[in-house]
């Protein structure tokens, strides 16, 4: 009786070291690093030129990529793991974006989320989605999703705050 009650523990503990394992996965550091825009500040000279002549102005950034995910911070990024992100047209030929989160903390958290659609030339096809809070659970999965309103969708970005 008390090896069974054993062997009962044992397989319990392997099937929650596995669990444990599989969700912490996603929480590995990848080799990338996450998508975080980082800016640099102006040189201070002045831009020289005529106005209406192309220049680069004041503070610069990296750029975003396209039908990913975007974090607003490292921190950010260190606490919520993209497991999946799905985009597709829907039978009224708007897109519908969806993205599964794994939690990377010990606690209950919460972040917000949001989306862009854009043009195939890159060009805003409506103002971005109102902000959607998403609470997480420790180690877990949540999902957000979010429908563009126009048909001329050609990208999106899905925007991740704290």
């Amino acid at each position: 009786m008390h090896a069974r009650s054993i062997a009962a523990s044992l397989a319990k503990r392997s099937l929650l070291v596995a669990t444990s394992a599989f969700l912490s996965f996603g929480c590995a550091t990848p080799n990338a690093p996450p998508v975080v825009v980082e800016c640099t500040p102006p040189n201070g000279s002045a831009r020289p030129g005529p106005a209406l002549v192309g220049q680069t102005y004041g503070m610069q950034m990296t750029p975003i990529p396209l039908d990913g995910v975007q974090f607003d911070s490292h921190g950010t990024a260190a606490r919520v793991a993209v497991q999946q992100l799905w985009a597709a047209r829907t039978p009224t030929d708007t897109v519908a974006v969806q993205a599964r989160f794994v939690s990377c903390m010990d606690a209950p958290s919460q972040i917000s989320v949001r989306t862009s659609f854009m043009r195939a030339d890159g060009t805003p096809v409506e103002a971005p989605s109102a902000w959607k809070r998403l609470f997480l659970t420790p180690h877990a999965l949540a999902l957000y999703s979010e429908s563009s309103v126009g048909r001329d969708v050609g990208h999106s970005v899905v925007e991740v705050a704290q």
